[in-house]
């Protein structure tokens, strides 16, 4: 019977361990330890009041066993948590910078311009033109196959003075207008180039009709926007004095695009 409790105590002791594994607090633990170190020197005194040496000194094994387990679990359970500290929050990035958009041109305005110089070839007759480049808003360049920005117009002023057919002197200003299909650049091996045709009239020593038609090519040759140089055939006249002055042929134009 005495050997049946001492295992039902044993029992209830490995019960009281396995509870620790199901979450008993280590209160708990320290209340079922110290009941049933109790049970044990109540069995030593009387074990010793009846003289059985071998049982006292089997329940001493006994209780200096359940002490060493009790120290290990106290360890175990008051061991200090590692903390780890929250991750650090990201520094604020600093607000972007809108950016600088530059304003295109000499004086912001956007507008593509160009002038040039030019010689009427046989009648000393010497131009200077200078035009506002216009875009097409009608995009006629995808009509015959090309981009549609590849028609744009030229409008402008044209100063001219020099000799007429007759050798007279002559000199006026004129209003241009021309059109001017851009070609593609592979048709000259990369090279830009572009043909067109228009009108002028005459506005300063009367006004009288002319009119041009050239072929040119552009690029850029280091000036900060692109150069161009024309061969034209082209008329101007004049009503400066009776008969009228008139000189037509062909000519040479040299010319400087600029963004204003």
């Amino acid at each position: 019977m005495k050997r049946i409790f001492g295992i039902l105590l044993v029992v209830a002791f490995a019960v009281t361990v396995a509870g620790v594994a199901f979450g008993r607090t280590l209160e708990e633990e320290k209340t079922a330890v110290r009941d049933y170190l109790s049970v044990l020197d109540g069995k030593i005194v009387k074990a010793r009041q009846a003289g059985q040496t071998a049982k006292v000194k089997s329940l001493q094994a006994d209780k200096a066993g359940t002490l060493r387990r009790w120290e290990k679990l106290q360890a175990e359970m008051t061991v200090t948590p590692v903390v780890v500290p929250p991750p650090a929050a990201p520094a604020p990035r600093p607000a972007a910078k809108p950016p600088v958009v530059a304003t295109p041109g000499l004086f912001g305005l956007g507008w593509n311009t160009d002038v040039s110089l030019g010689y009427l070839a046989g009648k000393s007759l010497v131009t200077g033109r200078g035009d506002l480049i216009l875009d097409d808003p009608l995009g006629l360049g995808s009509i015959v196959g090309l981009s549609s920005k590849a028609v744009n117009y030229r409008l402008g002023l044209a100063g001219f003075s020099g000799n007429d057919q007759h050798d007279r002197a002559m000199k006026g200003i004129a209003v241009c207008f021309d059109g001017v299909l851009n070609l593609p650049a592979d048709m000259l091996g990369g090279v830009e180039s572009y043909v067109g045709g228009g009108l002028n009239y005459t506005v300063y020593r009367s006004g009288s009709y002319g009119g041009q038609i050239f072929a040119g090519l552009k690029g850029d040759i280091g000036l900060g926007s692109k150069s161009f140089v024309e061969l034209a055939y082209g008329a101007v006249r004049s009503n400066g004095s009776t008969p009228l002055h008139s000189a037509k042929g062909v000519g040479i134009t040299v010319g400087q695009t600029i963004v204003l």
